[in-house]
This record gives C-alpha cells, sequence and structure tokens, in this order.
C-alpha cells in the first residue's frame, strides 16, 4: 500500500513540471527519480532500471522506430508530402467527417509505437480548415488512430492475450471487443466530428473525372510511400521495423529537392522525441520492480473483497503510471485465469480487462502517442483531458453495461 501510495504522488508533480519549460523526457525522469527516492531504491537499483531500457532488444527497438519517425515526418513535412497527401485524399472522399476518421485510422494500422504523430500532421490541417479547436483535433487523432489495436491479431496487446489464454480463439476475442470499438467510434463522432461541416459539391461543378481520380490515387500512393513502405517490408522480408523504415529514409530522396537532403535529414532528428521514449521505459522498468506494488495488487485479487472494481482499478492504475497496454495485461490477466472459470465464462473477462487496459494507456501522461500529438498540436494535458471528459463518462457506463450483458451470455462470475 505504502508503494502505491508513493508512485500516485510522484505522478502527482507532473502537472507542477507542465507550467515549466522543461522538456517532457526531462520531466519524467525527474519524477521517476521521486518515485524511486520515496520508495527507497539504491542508486544501484535506480542505474539497473535504466540500464534494462537498453538491454531489452524491444525497448532499443521502439526508441529507434521513434527517432526515425520523428525524421520522416519532419522531411515530410518540409516538402509538402503532407499536404499533398490531404489534398489527394480530400479529393477521392469528399466528406470531411469520413477524412479525420480515415487518416488516424489508417496510419493506426501500421503498428508503430508513437505513430499517432505520423497522422497528427493530417487531422491538424484538417482541423484548421474546419475551424476545429486544437484540443479536439488532438483527441480525433487519437481515438481513431487506436481503434486498431482491438481488431488486429497482431497487435501487442492481442498478442498478449493469446500468450495466456491460446485456447481461446483470438477471432473470437476480437468479435467481442468489436463491440468496444463501435462504442468508442459512435460517441466519439457524436461529441467531435457532428458539428463539423461536410463538404458538398457544387451544382455548377463537374464531378471528377476517371482519370482524374486515377490520377490522385497515384499520387497518394506516392506521396504516401514513406508511410507504408516499411510495414511491406517487414512483413515480405521480416527484417525489424527500424531496418524497413531505411527504405522510407531512402524514398524521401527522390520525392522532394535532392539539393540539401543530407543536411535536412540530420537536421530533422528530434532529440527531444528520444529523450521522452527513454524516460517513458525508465518510468515502466521503475515500476515494474517495485515487487510491494505488484504485491499489493495481487493481495487485493486473492482477497474475499475481491471485485470488478479491483480489475477496472488495477488495469487502468498500470496503464497509466507506465503508458502501455503490455503492464496491466501482464499483471491483471494472470490473476484472471486464477480464477478458475472455463474458456466461454473467461471471455467477458478478457474482455474488460482489454478495455480497461486501454483506458489506462490511453489517457495516460506518458503514453507516447498522447505525448507526441499533444506536442505537435501545440496542447496541454489538461485540455486534452477535458476534451475526454464525456467520452469517458460514456465509455465507463457501457464497459459495465456490455460486460454484464456478455456475462449472461458467456456464463461466469467471479
Amino acid at each position: 500500500m505504502k508503494q502505491f501510495i508513493f508512485v500516485a504522488a510522484a505522478f502527482g508533480i507532473i502537472p507542477l513540471l507542465n507550467k515549466t519549460k522543461i522538456d517532457l523526457g526531462v520531466k519524467l525522469i525527474i519524477t521517476v527519480l521521486v518515485i524511486s527516492a520515496l520508495n527507497g531504491l539504491t542508486p544501484n537499483i535506480i542505474f539497473g532500471n535504466f540500464l534494462r531500457i537498453f538491454k531489452n532488444d524491444a525497448s532499443v527497438e521502439v526508441i529507434l522506430i521513434v527517432a526515425i519517425v520523428g525524421i520522416i515526418n519532419a522531411m515530410m513535412d518540409k516538402y509538402g508530402l503532407l499536404d499533398k497527401i490531404v489534398s489527394d485524399l480530400s479529393a477521392i472522399i469528399k466528406n470531411t467527417r469520413a477524412l479525420f476518421i480515415v487518416m488516424p485510422a489508417l496510419v493506426g494500422l501500421l503498428a508503430i509505437p508513437g505513430g499517432a504523430i505520423m497522422s497528427a500532421p493530417f487531422v491538424m490541417s484538417l482541423g484548421e480548415q474546419a475551424g476545429m479547436s486544437k484540443p479536439r483535433r488532438a483527441a480525433v487523432n487519437l481515438i481513431f488512430r487506436h481503434m486498431s489495436l482491438f481488431v488486429m491479431p497482431y497487435s501487442s496487446g492481442n498478442l498478449i492475450v493469446q500468450a495466456f489464454f491460446p485456447e481461446i480463439s483470438i477471432y473470437k476475442f476480437i468479435g467481442v471487443n468489436s463491440i468496444f470499438i463501435v462504442a468508442v467510434c459512435v460517441s466519439s463522432y457524436f461529441l467531435y466530428l457532428r458539428d463539423v461541416p461536410v463538404e458538398k459539391v457544387e451544382k455548377n461543378t463537374a464531378p471528377a473525372s476517371r482519370e482524374e481520380v486515377s490520377a490522385k490515387v497515384k499520387s497518394l500512393a506516392a506521396n504516401f510511400s514513406p508511410i507504408y513502405v516499411s510495414v511491406v517490408l517487414n512483413i515480405l522480408l521480416g527484417l525489424r521495423f527500424s531496418v524497413c523504415m531505411m527504405a522510407s529514409i531512402a524514398i524521401l530522396y527522390f520525392l522532394g529537392p535532392r539539393k540539401g537532403y543530407v543536411g535536412l535529414l540530420f537536421k530533422s532528428f528530434n532529440i527531444s522525441l528520444v529523450l521522452s521514449m527513454v524516460a517513458v521505459f525508465f518510468v515502466q522498468e521503475t515500476i515494474l520492480s517495485l515487487e510491494e506494488l505488484i504485491g499489493f495488487f495481487s493481495a487485493m485479487f486473492h482477497s474475499g473483497a475481491f471485485s470488478l472494481f479491483a480489475i477496472f482499478f488495477t488495469a487502468v492504475f498500470f496503464g497509466m503510471v507506465t503508458g502501455m497496454t503490455a503492464s496491466p495485461l501482464g499483471v491483471v490477466l494472470p490473476l484472471i485465469a486464477s480464477l478458475g472459470l472455463d474458456n466461454n465464462a473467461i471471455l467477458p473477462y478478457e474482455y474488460f480487462v482489454y478495455s480497461a487496459s486501454f483506458f489506462g494507456y490511453h489517457f495516460s501522461p506518458i503514453h507516447m502517442c498522447q505525448i507526441l500529438t499533444n506536442d505537435y498540436m501545440g496542447v496541454t494535458i489538461g485540455e486534452l483531458w477535458k476534451e475526454y471528459r464525456y467520452l469517458v463518462l460514456i465509455l465507463i457506463v457501457f464497459l459495465g453495461a456490455s460486460f454484464s450483458v456478455l456475462r449472461l451470455i458467456f456464463g461466469g462470475a467471479a
């Protein structure tokens, strides 16, 4: 209990640090040092937690990907490719509201950590044209970018679920998860997009010919290639994303002015992004090293006071303080497995834990996509959370109601 209080208190200093001009990465490092000090971690343990970031191939890969994504985005913006993509998509898709959904959802299909920064420029540009406030643009970008996490069989969250419950069909689980996606999309549409003007073709304007549409599609494919080519190479060759993204860097050489390419390449490197990503992993390693904190939540599950609230609170807490889905799923799913329910009865609990983990991860102040989107759009965490307030209430009520219905359908009780 003591470690839980200390961690919660340490994260309480983030709003105070947000009032300073200190880089986000430095703020997070200060926070993790406060967590370490309050919990009595020795310098050796603190240094060991930091070193584990670079001993873990997965962590290093994510840091490299974020660095490369930052370079690609900066160069695409400099070359005007982002504006061209928005223009081409707008010519093909006439409904502005649909564009707000398609842009981030399209990028969301790319399994790239911090990938919301890739769709942020598109949503920023569309939002400016539509007169949408910046906090709302950030919310729209983040919400629709993350819906793919629920339906992609190989998203990190679904892979973890498969690892704990291999006997349950992942496609059956995805089908159940789709219920939550519908609720998120419908709620978000009415909260954020319903008032957005829908562009209509003027009566005196002739519709685009087949040749014009074909030209726009080819232009879109070319200008979007730095984003999707790395995914294609990853699927075909099985190489790491960081390696495949070198092809994206090379493609940019042919899409923009070649003079000054190397200089722009180095100028586009954003050390702040890299530092923020390292700091996020530092927080995660520190939290997961607090054995008493992990034990506190384990005891909560196995006490007579076990309840649905305990599941939700635990999943949200670990999602919030680590900024990732893997941590809450890794902590809670083993405890769910200990309930001794059959495969059908455990499915509603999988759904509930996955959705609760999403709450914690998505709204976490150290969620990398949120950090990058807010930084790009000039939005504070407070402004974004204010934009989320009604959505959160709607989804919490829906999650509780849908879980109750699913438990009646599949059976089982905790």
